[in-house]
């Protein structure tokens, strides 16, 4: 089931409710991204899985399981162990849609060129399905979001968005004229949704989907406590963090719930047999507590914004290095060097 994003937003964030729910049916639904790319509605979270077995284990389950969207970023420093578990996984690359994101130590124009080639070989594929701007506040913003924009036109990105960007961010994107991203990724929960709700607008009109992370209060699983929260899991026969990932789903949000445990893989993935009604989701949005998550206000700096005005057509532009093959030639050059002295 194909649905589009910027349709469905404009159908279902009519706040304080969304009113019918879209009915999303399975993992194999998928919104699609401004410029027709598809993404899938679930995907797994693997951001903060420790490189080796923890990572590989939790790919694969979620593969085996029909997931078919995996989000990981630089500074997990687990890229290798995503890209072994994919190819391990025997499902085609092409049926994977794989996120990384840019480190904030990275951003400029050449180091952004240079650190999504890094993730690329890390990784072992010759693109990835969307690549973000992990954060604004290492600033540099235009200079860094023109880079990211001509990696997409090289084919080393098939699409670009930005992550935890604010109004005063995206706005200065669009003051200076360049293209908006496909999506915005930020902590999302009913908790921090009132006040969210202004970006969430500013993004809706514009057609950039909104992809929540956080969706299950991370930081403060005490509030998975709440009493108003089991009774409406216990109505629907479901765990309370299937409800609230049920809430993102009709919100129009695409979801990354974040897990290394096969059963919550699973639970994570059992959101599309449900409904919440309008009065479900209005109460949902009434739980007391706080939880806003990370900030959105960090400094606006623009950097360099004349890199832009080029695009390099580059030959070969994502050779895949295998850091073992690097090893290797390494020490054959060594061994040179040794018999010709």
């Amino acid at each position: 089931m194909k649905l589009l994003g910027a349709a469905l937003a404009a159908a279902c964030l009519q706040w304080p409710s969304c009113g019918e729910p879209p009915r999303l049916l399975s993992l194999a639904a998928s919104y699609e991204l401004r410029q027709g790319r598809q993404i899938p509605v679930l995907g797994l979270g693997a951001s903060r899985a420790l490189p080796g077995t923890e990572t590989e284990d939790a790919v694969r389950w979620a593969l085996d399981m029909g997931y078919r969207m995996i989000d990981t970023a630089a500074s997990a420093e687990n890229e290798a162990s995503v890209g072994k578990a994919m190819r391990d996984s025997g499902v085609a690359r092409g049926e994977i849609f794989l996120t990384t994101k840019l480190n904030s130590t990275d951003h400029g124009f050449d180091s952004t060129h240079l650190a999504l080639r890094r993730s690329l070989g890390q990784l072992r594929v010759d693109y990835v399905d969307l690549y973000l701007i992990q954060s604004p506040v290492a600033g540099k913003l235009i200079e860094t979001w023109d880079a990211v924009v001509e990696l997409r036109k090289m084919g080393l990105a098939r699409a670009v968005g930005v992550s935890n960007f604010g109004l005063a961010h995206l706005e200065a994107l669009e003051t200076h004229g360049r293209e908006l991203p496909e999506v915005n990724q930020v902590e999302l929960h009913p908790l921090n949704w009132k006040e969210r709700q202004p970006l969430l607008e500013w993004c809706r009109q514009r057609g950039i989907l909104v992809q929540a992370y956080g969706s299950l209060f991370g930081s403060q699983p005490e509030l998975l406590e709440q009493e108003s929260l089991i009774g409406l899991a216990g109505a629907k026969a479901k765990t309370p963090g299937q409800v609230l990932l049920r809430w993102g789903l009709q919100m129009g949000f695409q979801l990354i719930p974040k897990s290394g445990k096969r059963e919550r893989i699973k639970e994570n993935s059992e959101i599309f047999d449900f409904e919440l009604s309008a009065e479900e989701l209005a109460e949902l949005q009434a739980l007391p507590g706080k939880l806003s998550g990370r900030s959105l206000a960090a400094p606006v700096h623009l950097g360099d914004m004349s890199k832009g005005n080029r695009y390099k057509e580059l030959v070969e532009p994502n050779p895949v290095v295998d850091p073992l093959d690097e090893e290797t030639d390494q020490l054959e050059q060594e061994r040179e060097m040794r018999t010709e002295l």
